[in-house]
């Protein structure tokens, strides 16, 4: 099992308080810093009354291939269920697609990042309370019982992830051996990341609905021919096969190995990200990383120019053709 990629590094800052603190132990070793004896106090998450007693399994680890960023009902009510029992935090995970690194759940709106510090023994405290709440047994005896319910797929923090792979803590990328505070936001030490199933982040899942759902959802697909796929549309019980990474053919220019890149990403009004960039760049518009009305119309004329239907979505037909232009002559 590869471990997922970086979550997006932040630049707003998140203000440190200055104080000593304990440390403690939870779940498989995961070490975090916690407030003083006051830290009893620190309240938990809610759980939901009229749980059943059936559960769903851990979660199966999809990875992110579509560009659907935002925030899904699943996704949205955690952020939310955070942020309203620890006021003093927020929550952010919008992001456009692409912004760090060619996979991320950020980008198909499975992932939200709890902004919280290890460096603020209040925000390390409530932190300990939510792993927690997450990792418990439940009065039924089933381990993990909370992140099971809620579809959480792995978890981010303070050095360490949580992955329903195996239920255990490991090392995040030799974070510990890195304290600087500039590494911070890449070590996960001051947010806590949150990845979920399409189950969980669809709200899919006992602890929204009261009812447990043991079938997986595998989500959208990639074809053989493109590195990325389209958007999510329907429940998919069927685990996506797996493809090599598409690559560049040999002499290919700056503008197709950036194609190649994004290909297959579904893309319509209102997006932004890297994939809307690398059609910017083939099609000769400013480019701005925003499918804006400049670059819509400059998609409309090369669609027309190309005998395609001049609609405003960038879809696989699309991407076919993009590639056959811009592919390097024999």
């Amino acid at each position: 099992m590869r471990y997922p990629l970086l979550a997006p590094s932040f630049v707003k800052p998140v203000r440190m308080i200055m104080a000593l603190a304990l440390t403690m132990v939870l779940g498989g070793g995961l070490a975090v810093a916690t407030a003083p004896a006051s830290s009893a106090a620190v309240r938990s998450l809610p759980t939901p009354v009229g749980l059943p007693v059936a559960i769903e399994p851990l979660a199966a680890y999809v990875e992110q291939v579509s560009c659907q960023p935002g925030y899904r009902t699943g996704t949205l009510a955690l952020a939310r269920m955070l942020v309203t029992t620890y006021p003093n935090t927020s929550y952010a995970g919008a992001y456009a697609c692409g912004t760090n690194g060619n996979r991320s759940e950020h980008y198909d709106g499975r992932a939200i990042d709890w902004m919280n510090s290890v460096r603020n023994p209040v925000q390390a405290a409530q932190a300990a309370a939510v792993i927690k709440f997450l990792m418990a047994t439940d009065k039924y005896g089933n381990k993990f019982a909370n992140a099971r319910r809620m579809g959480i797929q792995y978890v981010i923090w303070n050095n360490k992830i949580w992955g329903s792979w195996d239920g255990t803590w490991s090392d995040y990328h030799g974070c510990a051996k890195t304290p600087s505070p500039a590494l911070d936001s890449s070590c996960h030490r001051n947010h806590m990341h949150f990845s979920l199933s399409w189950n969980g982040a669809k709200g899919r899942t006992s602890f929204w609905s009261k009812r447990a759902f043991a079938a997986a959802d595998y989500g959208p697909c990639r074809t053989r021919e493109f590195n990325w796929g389209g958007n999510y549309t329907s429940f998919n019980a069927q685990r996506c096969p797996s493809y090599p990474k598409v690559t560049a053919p040999a002499g290919s220019s700056a503008v197709m190995k950036s194609l190649v890149t994004y290909s297959g990403a579904g893309i319509y009004p209102g997006q932004a990200g890297r994939p809307i960039s690398a059609v910017q760049q083939a099609l000769r518009v400013p480019v701005t990383g925003r499918y804006d009305a400049t670059t819509v119309a400059a998609v409309k004329r090369f669609k027309q120019a190309h005998g395609m239907v001049a609609t405003s979505t960038i879809g696989y037909g699309t991407w076919r053709t993009l590639l056959a232009v811009f592919k390097p002559k024999a």
